[in-house]
This record gives C-alpha cells, sequence and structure tokens, in this order.
C-alpha cells in the first residue's frame, strides 16, 4: 500500500467518521461498514467491477445500489456512491481499516499484537486479553499471533511498547550473557 493510497483512504475514512459522529452513527456505520468490506472481499468479480476504471461510473453505481439498497443506513449507502462515482472502491479496505482506528480510538480501546507459540483456546484468549487490559488500564483489542519459532513464552506489543518473554529471546540473552562472562575471563 502506497503513501497515496493510505492518505486517500484516511481523508475518506475521516469525512465518514465525522459525518458518523454529527449524525451519533458511529457505531452503527462501522458495523456497516464491515459487513459491506466482506461482501466485496468475499466477491471477487464484484470487486473487479466496481474497482475497475474500465466500467463507466452509472454502471458501477446501479452495481452498488443493486448489492446494498434497502441494507445499508442512508449515510452508508450514500458514502459507498460518493466513493463509487469517484471511481474510489479500490480503496475500500483502507478506508474501512482507518475508519476501524478512529473507532478505536474513540471507544478508548487500545490494540495490542500479541504472538504466542501455540494457538491459544478461547477461555485463554478472554484471560489473556483481560489480564492485559488490566495492566494497561485501557479497553483491548487484540491480534493474535502464532509462530512456533519463539519456542514458548509470549511478545506483546502495543503504542511504542514491546514486551519480549519468549523462551527464544530468553535463551539468546543467555548466550550473549555467557559469550560477555567468556570474554571478561578471557582478558
Amino acid at each position: 500500500m502506497s503513501d497515496a493510497e493510505t492518505r486517500l483512504g484516511r481523508i475518506y475514512a475521516q469525512a465518514l467518521f465525522d459525518l458518523a459522529g454529527q449524525s451519533q452513527m458511529i457505531d452503527a456505520v462501522k458495523s456497516e461498514l464491515d459487513a459491506v468490506t466482506a461482501v466485496v472481499a468475499g466477491d471477487k468479480d464484484f470487486e473487479a467491477v466496481v474497482s475497475s476504471p474500465c466500467f463507466y461510473t452509472d454502471f458501477k453505481e446501479k452495481l452498488v445500489n443493486k448489492a446494498f439498497s434497502g441494507k445499508l443506513g442512508e449515510l452508508t449507502m450514500d458514502f459507498l456512491m460518493v466513493v463509487t462515482r469517484h471511481n474510489r472502491m479500490a480503496f475500500l479496505p483502507q478506508i474501512a481499516a482507518h475508519y476501524d482506528g478512529f473507532w478505536q480510538e474513540y471507544h478508548n480501546y487500545c490494540p495490542v499484537k500479541v504472538t504466542v507459540s501455540k494457538p491459544l483456546n478461547e477461555g485463554e484468549v478472554e484471560r489473556l486479553s483481560a489480564d492485559i487490559a488490566s495492566a494497561i488500564n485501557k479497553k483491548v483489542k487484540l491480534e493474535l499471533a502464532v509462530d512456533p519459532s519463539i519456542i514458548g513464552g509470549i511478545t506483546i506489543r502495543y503504542g511504542d511498547k514491546m514486551v519480549d518473554n519468549t523462551v527464544r529471546s530468553r535463551l539468546q540473552q543467555a548466550v550473549k550473557t555467557i559469550i560477555e562472562q567468556g570474554r571478561r575471563r578471557g582478558k
């Protein structure tokens, strides 16, 4: 994703978020935008047509209208039509991602990325999320990744902070300590 795509997605998302805020529909628009994004991503033919500069705008508008009319609120539908009219449907994933970021900030969520060595069950994820939320005193939106190469333990990233409590990290630190001690003894 280029800087221009990121900026464009952010501009459109900010405009939609501002309008949703004025209409007191921030949560409703997020739900609708998530649903639209899922539908578009799930139908590659639909996505290709509405994102293509090869099709006339009125054809794409009719297609979008047919797909979503009566299923979305007026604000979301109007927004989709503007995006379609300006040939920006290809940016819908970026728009939705930025809107989600604004929504998280509005609701005081802190995105937290956690990496573990093996998959966690639902109860473990809930406990981990609750523990992290308690520790940082914010609501947590957990993004969980599995990386068997860390052997065991966990890494936690939020904001500009990172906690690396993995077995791999501890082993690397132990090796560095042994090497440093060996160098000191050898002098």
